[in-house]
């Protein structure tokens, strides 16, 4: 190998693929019909209410990564479209669970079956071990920026 030969930025890349990827995650977004019945936000949190079951507004905001506000918000407008509903804590019968409706299950379903359609057609020309390798990427840069949001701001700036 030449010693002289100029070394790839490969922090560089990532940076520019990244910022590209979400650019046109927002373009396809947009073009697509996708997010028409419940938006991304909704999407997420009516699959991890499928994934969870029944669970409490701030159970749902910790596993989302989120405060409990936000994800309250966002319980409102699902519920507002029969998406979710709000049950009684049978519990305590004072604080409520959060869990997804047939309907929402539905929609859930035709958004994800939707979904993974047009993932498919992009990733179609694609052999089975390049679908592997990303889905692992991905899964490993999203933990690490679930590791890196839960981190205070001075340990990440010393690692």
């Amino acid at each position: 190998m030449d010693d002289q030969a100029p070394r790839r930025d490969l922090i560089g890349d990532i940076e520019l693929e990244l910022l590209k990827l979400v650019r046109h995650l927002e373009t396809f977004g947009r073009r697509c019909s996708l997010y028409v019945r419940v938006d991304r936000a909704g999407y997420l949190a009516m699959r991890t209410l499928d994934a969870l079951g029944p669970v409490s507004a701030n159970g749902l905001a910790r596993a989302l990564g989120l405060d409990a506000s936000t994800v309250t918000r966002q319980i409102t407008a699902l519920e507002r479209q029969g998406y979710v509903a709000r049950c009684a804590n049978p519990a305590d019968g004072r604080s409520w669970t959060i869990v997804l409706t047939p309907l929402g299950s539905r929609a859930m379903s035709e958004v994800e079956r939707e979904r993974r359609e047009q993932i498919q057609l992009l990733v179609s020309d694609w052999d089975d071990d390049s679908q592997a390798d990303l889905s692992t990427s991905l899964s490993r840069l999203n933990a690490a920026l679930v590791d890196s949001a839960t981190q205070p701001a001075d340990d990440r700036r010393s690692a």
